[in-house]
């Protein structure tokens, strides 16, 4: 009697530990998906933070060509990294040349 009464202790605690395990195993499948969600969120946004990065610097390189604007001319690293920038495509493009007069 004794036994059998154990033995049912044991095998409802181990149901309780089935049940459990269920619960866990649908509770980590909804955070994963969770994770999945607000990775792609965050995604988005770091694609939507380059494009108005991108934005931002086509905007300080028209103000600096037409002569320079409230943003350029208190910018004047930003004015040196693009005259830089411009120097160095102008290289790439003589060197361009170079090679197709070879």
């Amino acid at each position: 009697m004794v036994l059998e009464q154990y033995i049912q202790r044991v095998e409802e605690k181990l149901l309780q530990l089935v049940k459990k395990f269920q619960q866990l195993q649908a509770e980590n499948v909804l955070l994963k998906e969770e994770i999945n969600t607000q990775q792609q969120a965050l995604q988005q946004q770091q694609t939507a933070i380059q494009s108005l990065e991108d934005k931002l610097q086509l905007a300080r390189i028209a103000a600096t060509a037409q002569g320079g604007s409230a943003i350029a001319e208190d910018d004047a690293a930003f004015r040196k990294e693009i005259r830089g920038k411009i120097n160095d495509y102008i290289k790439e493009i003589d060197r361009c040349i170079a090679l197709l007069n070879d």
